[in-house]
């Protein structure tokens, strides 16, 4: 089964290898999201912060108490067995979480920049298999080939765009916490001021 085709569940982990089903629609912040998307349920927790989407939830009964201290995961099922997105999901707090067009125009900034170009390669190492990301990844590994046509590099990198909503939500939550690690979390337009910006 193809990432984007699998059910998720937004759930509060209580233990090891369990999990509580809450039914979000319930809450004042529910807005006709797909809650079983990975996309539906991003469009939902980012306009929200984590807590207090937990507090909505204990106001109506849906949460005990130290349910407040709990992680938030986003969980499917494979196999008969419990798999869970390794990145988490993301609140209105993680707002430093690169976009697709944020993260090109940044590799494109710092395409003669070796280090940052093999840290989000890195970045770009899961285990689901996506023609496009394949080439997203040769894209960067052949770089300095593009010399100074930045339209296109970029038409190359914007393939990105077609690989899985997963996999595009994977390596731009690990590139950005690769570049906010150890430093203050700001709105990630600051990455690219004007003058940094690419033509």
């Amino acid at each position: 089964m193809q990432p984007d085709e699998r059910k998720y569940y937004l759930t509060i982990r209580r233990g090891k290898n369990s999990y509580l089903p809450v039914d979000w629609t319930e809450t004042k912040y529910y807005d006709g999201e797909n809650l079983y998307s990975l996309s539906g349920i991003d469009r939902f927790t980012s306009k929200v912060l984590s807590l207090d989407l937990l507090k909505e939830c204990l106001r109506l009964n849906l949460l005990q108490e130290n349910d407040l201290f709990s992680s938030l995961e986003i969980l499917y099922i494979e196999h008969d067995v419990n798999h869970t997105v390794k990145e988490g999901p993301i609140f209105k707090e993680d707002d430093y979480i690169l976009s697709e067009d944020i993260l090109i125009e940044y590799i494109i900034y710092n395409r003669h920049n070796k280090e940052t170009i093999n840290n989000i390669l890195m970045q770009c190492n899961i285990k689901e298999s996506d023609e496009y990301l394949e080439f997203f990844k040769n894209t960067l590994k052949t770089i300095d080939n593009y010399g100074e046509d930045i339209s296109l590099l970029r038409a190359s990198l914007n393939m990105f765009k077609n690989c899985s909503y997963f996999v595009k939500r994977a390596i731009c939550f690990r590139v950005s916490n690769s570049i906010y690690k150890g430093l203050n979390k700001n709105s990630p337009e600051k990455l690219l001021k004007d003058d940094h910006k690419v033509a």
